[in-house]
Formats: C-alpha cells, sequence, structure tokens
C-alpha cells in the first residue's frame, strides 16, 4: 500500500507537542530542505458519501460521489499533506551461467506538503534476494516543487526517480550490492480501493484516497553485486493521499497485503490497528480474473492471525510471522519469504516497518490456490 511511519518516542503527546517534534525530524533529515515553518496546511475532506454503482474500476467516471478517484488526472501529485506512489513485486532472470535468480523488490517515494516551505521527499527502496537468502534496504530524500505533470507522475529522490501514467511506469533506483532499472505495464484495468469513490479510513491515523494497478508486467534489469541480469515478473502499485496522520496519530498501525494467485484473482486486504494492538478498522478488494470486476470486503468476510512472531535484533519490536487469511470462500496461508525484511530507516527517517516478499497457498471455493505477495506490517507507535 505504500505506507511510512514516523517513529516519535514521546511522553507528552499533547497535538502540539507531536506536530512541533514531527517538524524538526523532517527538517533533520532533509538536508535541502529550508528552515521550517508553523503551517501544517489544509488538510482534505474525505467523503464517505457513495451514491451511484460501477465496476471499480478507474475510467474517469466520479461514480455520483461527493469527490472521487478520476484517473488519469489522479495520477499526478496533489496537494494533500500526505501523499506516496508505493511500487512492489517479484522478478526473475538467469546469469550467465544459466543459473535462476528471483528477488521481490519496493520502491516507494512519499511527498509531504505543508512542513516546510518546499515539499519533502522521502524514497524507500528493498530488494529480497531469495536466491542469497539476503533482505537489503536503503532510503534517500529530496526537496524540491511539486512537478507540475498533468495525467501522470515523474519524482525523484536523491538519484532515484520514478514516472508513469495511466498503467505505464519506469524504476530506476540502487542501494549497496543491486540496483533496479525497470518498466512496467497493466494488463487489467487500474483498481478503486476502499469503496467505489477511492476513499479509504484508517481509523485514528485519518483517512485517504487510495487506487492500485494490481497486475503490471514488468521487464527490464537489475543490477546483482555487480552482474546485470535481464529479469521479467510481475508488480503492484498503490496511490494514496489525503490527511494521513504520519506520526501515529492515536498510536495505531496496522497490517497490509497484496496478494496475486493462480487462480487469476487478486487481493489487497487492510487491517487497522488500535495502540493496543487491537484490529479497529477493516477494508479488502477482490478483484476477479481479467479485472473484469471487483468486490469490496470488509470484517464480515475477511480476517486474519498471526500464527508466528519475529523479534528485530535491530529495533527490538515483535512481528507478526506468518499469517491465516480468511476471504470469502477460502483461507489462505502466507508465509514470509524471509523472516527478516525489516525496513530501519530510523536514523535517517525515523521510520522502521516490516515490508516483506510473501508466499501464498491455500483453498478457495474448493480449488487448490497459490500465489505472490507482499505484506507490510506497520507497529503502534510507543
Amino acid at each position: 500500500m505504500g505506507r511510512i511511519r514516523i517513529r516519535v518516542h514521546r511522553k507528552d503527546t499533547r497535538p502540539k507537542r507531536s506536530t512541533a517534534i514531527i517538524f524538526a525530524i523532517l527538517c533533520a533529515v532533509i538536508a535541502t530542505a529550508s528552515a521550517c515553518t508553523g503551517s501544517t496546511g489544509a488538510a482534505p475532506a474525505i467523503s464517505d458519501t457513495v451514491q451511484a454503482s460501477g465496476t471499480g474500476q478507474a475510467s474517469g467516471t466520479v461514480y455520483g460521489c461527493a469527490t472521487s478517484v478520476s484517473l488519469p488526472k489522479d495520477e499526478a501529485p496533489h496537494s494533500a499533506p500526505v501523499e506516496w506512489w508505493y511500487f512492489s513485486g517479484h522478478l526473475s532472470g538467469k546469469d550467465a551461467n544459466g543459473h535462476v535468480h528471483t528477488y521481490g523488490y519496493e520502491d516507494v517515494i512519499f511527498q509531504f506538503l505543508g512542513l516546510t516551505p518546499q515539499p519533502i521527499y522521502l524514497g524507500d527502496m528493498s530488494v529480497t534476494d531469495l536466491t542469497r537468502k539476503a533482505f537489503q534496504f536503503a532510503g534517500e530524500q529530496d526537496s524540491y516543487p511539486v512537478p507540475k505533470t498533468a495525467n501522470r507522475f515523474a519524482l525523484h529522490g536523491g538519484n532515484w526517480t520514478m514516472s508513469g501514467g495511466s498503467g505505464a511506469d519506469t524504476l530506476k533506483a540502487s542501494l549497496p550490492g543491486y540496483g533496479l532499472d525497470l518498466g512496467l505495464s497493466a494488463t487489467e484495468p487500474a483498481v478503486i480501493e476502499g469503496n467505489k469513490c477511492g476513499s479509504i479510513s484508517m481509523a485514528s491515523l485519518g483517512s485517504s484516497y487510495y487506487y492500485s494497478w494490481t497486475s503490471l508486467v514488468t521487464t527490464g534489469t537489475i543490477v546483482d553485486h555487480g552482474v546485470t541480469l535481464k529479469v521479467t515478473g510481475k508488480s503492484w502499485m498503490d496511490h494514496q493521499w489525503g490527511p494521513i496522520a504520519i506520526t501515529g496519530g492515536g498510536g495505531g498501525g496496522w497490517d497490509w497485503f497484496s496478494m496475486q494467485l493462480s487462480n487469476g484473482q487478486q487481493y489487497m486486504l487492510f487491517f487497522i490497528r488500535d495502540k493496543q494492538g487491537q484490529i479497529v478498522e477493516t477494508a479488502g478488494t477482490r478483484v476477479a480474473p481479467g479485472g473484469k470486476d471487483i468486490t469490496y470486503l470488509t470484517a464480515a468476510n475477511i480476517g486474519e492471525k498471526a500464527t508466528g512472531s519475529w523479534t528485530s535484533p535491530a529495533t527490538h519490536i515483535k512481528y507478526g510471522s506468518g499469517w491465516k487469511v480468511t476471504v470469502p470462500g477460502g483461507q489462505l496461508t502466507v508465509t514470509p519469504d524471509l523472516r527478516n525484511q525489516e525496513v530501519d530507516l530510523l536514523k535517517t527517517q525515523m521510520n522502521v516497518y516490516w515490508e516483506g516478499d510473501v508466499t501464498i497457498k491455500g483453498t478457495i471455493g474448493g480449488a487448490t490456490v497459490t500465489g505472490d505477495g507482499y505484506t507490510e506490517l506497520a507497529p503502534p507507535v510507543p
């Protein structure tokens, strides 16, 4: 889903205090940012009104909503306080000796408005090397005027670049040991998430607009420790924007799943937790094979339960590790491909979360299914 959590440890939780802290944090991590101001910017209202029917696919129609996701217009940056463009995917390729290498990857850029005179951009990237059984991550930061790119986006964080629109995208980024140069092309329509308006509640964390490209054929190259491999695979893209409480609001967190299954179905599942770790908001979307139709899911027909746990040796945060996920007509077992896929950017971005490549097995409608996915765990802010 493409999310960011700024970790703020504090005793005084009054709103003015937390706002001052987040200004200081973001000014500190963005070396190129100008002096901070006291303005947080206006938070746009998210309408909960759904008045018209539709498939949920983005076609430029507003579905009779007071406000709604409309593509391709909403591919471009907005004036929302927080926004992100998030890609994750699964790649494979052969080296010169014919050996197959497989990878998972995450590539995201966050945009923050109103915290400084000029917008702030944070980039996160990770590579899960399933052949080496290794995980690597890095972060970049930047500050520049919002790009004026109608119907598309063109962003950068340091030397990392990300651009695209209408389901055709390009990603270029590198970190120690790995470099990605990828082209992505949608094989199915975009999916409006949350409801037909594309708005989603995040409980104490706020709300946002949200759409996804859930089936992106991916080609390009990965540089693996100096060796360039041609790779192919499939990716997923999330775009969200709105008045999202990046400091944790009431101290909540979330579990998020993207799933691309062998029966052609795809799922987005999103479980918001309060500061005690209890699920207080549930949302999901099931995409039919070929992207022909979608179904909006709620706590009445989806659920998840961790089957194990893993404690980070770096941050000492305890995460779920392995999950049983209930969907309409079946149950899925989600298994991390590596236990340690924690993105620990506390020193540079005051941000930490678990973002991992996962394998999926289970049954739906009595038939066996398998698949690949990504899981994100953002633990409650202490």
